[in-house]
């Protein structure tokens, strides 16, 4: 009943299972069912939008402000997938954002709902013309869409990858509240994204062999729908059991339905096909965050890698290596507030870990890197590291039989890029997810205390960590592509004081873009592993956890009196009580790996 209700909602023809029905017959009616779906949402969302344009009163634009969100959702899969731009800018962060690479210093603001959302929800007054004003340049990309068909190829992989793109951005970014964070509107609107999955679904019943595989895909579906809209309240939501009781099997029935449906996926993507869990080893596909250059991931070369990752020799004084500021014994950090430099001085800023560095679209604090490979070589020429060049590193490296005789046994030739990514495939095997709360929310095998339950819980929702540091990796690499690492402007001290405190000086990635919005702007790196690399923060200014939380809690550098136009972090305070802190850190510190490197 619950298979046919879903059907009959999105008005479609009830076909039975049947494996011998042609599929490019198929595809042509699923091509002419989604471009009917996605165009009649998007009319529908439109209007809505110009409704929103004629409305004056505040309780009347929340009320069409919903209504406009509802159809959007429904077709977010297939917006996000197919017109990914469009997507992106309908429902962006309400920051300011600069094009670093045009040679320009012009100001972009933010368009869309989340605009909108904090017009009506973050004050007591309600700017009722800026609003008409959003509403406007809504309705002209809403337009665009309309005029563009962008559903050119349509294939069951294409179905496949909108739904589990869809289930990770749930997980990621749906229920921690990143795209509706005034509001709090998220958990309701999670019903409607899974609309979404349930259409893609139904418009692809032919292709299911197994009519058992199919009921259990639209039940899971309105079992996960139940829980987003049971919850009491935004806070109270229990993310760590809708995630392994919900996405998760609903993970495994993805798998599940890869090998009913006979699909060969023409590529990899950075998570692996057969991953049933968000936070697993087995979960991303190392190779798809490596340089084009790179060969597939292999032991003997992650061997390699150590070694030459422990060897002083390739640095000019022959005293440094990579483990001197990433000491494997604390989590690949050195427990410094600020790195040595080759002479023993204080570097400029805080060592951060290598573990998971693999999982990130960017490197360096100020993101100045894109690849392991590329960071390598910026710390071989940094005068204040290896103070070198890839030429004297190549000629150690010859120097040394055993490992010439291995570059050459998985290279073409023994030079700088071999080297580097042999380096690099070493950094990229520091991803264990084989922590507590990883073992806890994937099986069965250990049982989290309440304290870390509820600290996750609190994490994904109430204290809005979650909305820079992204789950599974909880960095700021942003689900579900994994192919952007964002910054963020906090507002980090000096010094260690809690009111009229000064900014610290270091412009972060100002120094590289020169665009003043970027002023003290900062990667966001990850929580795992955090109760192993104190001190914290890119000057190391923090020495606990409870630190760390205070300065969040009091709403970061606003609230100990840093007044930063182009603060990116909500100046607002948490309210967080003793035993809510107390619980994040429960929660952080069950997120330390059980490895020995």
């Amino acid at each position: 009943m619950k298979n046919l209700l879903i059907l009959a909602i999105f008005g479609i023809t009830i076909c039975g299972c049947n494996s011998t029905v042609d599929r490019d017959q198929i595809i042509k009616n699923q091509k002419e069912q989604i471009i009917h779906y996605y165009h009649e949402n998007l009319n529908n969302c439109l209007a809505k939008i110009e409704e929103i344009k004629t409305t004056d009163k505040p309780d009347e634009l929340k009320k069409t402000f919903d209504e406009a969100r509802i159809p959007f959702k429904r077709i977010e899969p297939i917006m996000s997938f197919y017109s990914a731009k469009g997507y992106h800018t309908l429902n962006q962060p309400n920051l300011p954002h600069v094009d670093e690479f045009d040679n320009s210093d012009k100001v972009i603001d933010a368009i869309g709902f989340q605009v909108i959302e904090e017009l009506l929800y973050a004050s007591d007054s309600v700017d009722v013309q800026e609003i008409h004003r959003q509403a406007g340049l809504m309705k002209n990309m809403l337009n665009l869409e309309l005029n563009n068909n962008k559903i050119l190829v349509l294939k069951p992989y294409h179905l496949l990858w909108m739904v589990r793109n869809e289930l990770v951005r749930i997980t990621s970014l749906g229920i921690s509240g990143f795209d509706s964070p005034v509001y709090l509107n998220s958990l309701q609107e999670g019903q409607y994204s899974y609309d979404g999955i349930a259409f893609l679904i139904s418009i692809s019943e032919e292709y299911f062999k197994d009519e058992v595989l199919l009921k259990e895909w639209n039940e899971s579906i309105e079992d996960a729908k139940h829980k987003l809209t049971s919850s009491e309240s935004f806070d109270q939501f229990n993310r760590y059991l809708f995630i392994k009781e919900s996405v998760h099997p609903m993970l495994e029935l993805w798998v599940k339905t890869i090998k009913d449906w006979e699909v060969e996926f023409p590529f990899e993507q950075k998570i692996n096909y057969y991953a049933t869990s968000l936070f697993d080893q087995k979960t991303f596909n190392i190779n798809k965050f490596s340089s084009r250059y790179s060969i597939d991931y292999n032991e003997e070369v992650v061997q390699l890698g150590q070694q030459l990752f422990h060897d002083q020799k390739l640095s000019s004084n022959g005293k440094m290596s990579c483990a001197t500021c990433h000491d494997p014994q604390k989590a690949f950090t050195d427990g410094l507030p600020k790195s040595i430099t080759n002479t023993g001085a204080a570097n400029k800023r805080n060592a951060p870990t290598l573990m998971y560095a693999g999982l990130q679209a960017a490197q360096f604090y100020d993101s100045r890197k894109s690849l392991l490979e590329n960071q390598i070589m910026d710390v071989v020429k940094n005068k204040d590291e290896f103070h070198s060049d890839m030429y004297k590193v190549e000629g150690v490296v010859k120097e040394n039989s055993e490992y010439t005789k291995m570059l050459e046994k998985h290279y073409e030739k023994v030079d700088s890029k071999s080297i580097r990514n042999a380096i690099a495939m070493y950094v990229r095997s520091l991803s264990p997810f084989n922590s507590k709360f990883d073992k806890g929310i994937t099986s069965d095998q250990v049982t989290l205390s309440s304290a870390e339950v509820n600290g996750f819980n609190l994490f994904m929702g109430k204290a809005k960590c979650g909305t820079c540091h992204f789950a599974p990796i909880f960095n700021g690499t942003v689900p579900p592509l994994f192919n952007h690492s964002e910054l963020e402007v906090l507002g980090v001290p000096s010094e260690k004081v809690w009111e009229s405190a000064e900014v610290d000086p270091d412009k972060g990635r100002f120094e590289i873009s020169k665009a003043p919005i970027k002023m003290f702007a900062f990667k966001t790196p990850t929580i795992r592993n955090i109760s192993k690399t104190a001190p914290y923060m890119h000057n190391g200014v923090y020495e606990t956890l409870d630190e760390v939380l205070k300065f969040y809690n009091q709403g970061g550098g606003e609230g100990i009196g840093i007044h930063l136009e182009n603060q990116t972090l909500p100046p607002d305070e948490l309210n967080l009580t003793e035993k809510e802190l107390s619980d994040l850190v429960a929660f952080m510190e069950s997120l330390t790996d059980q490895v020995n490197y």
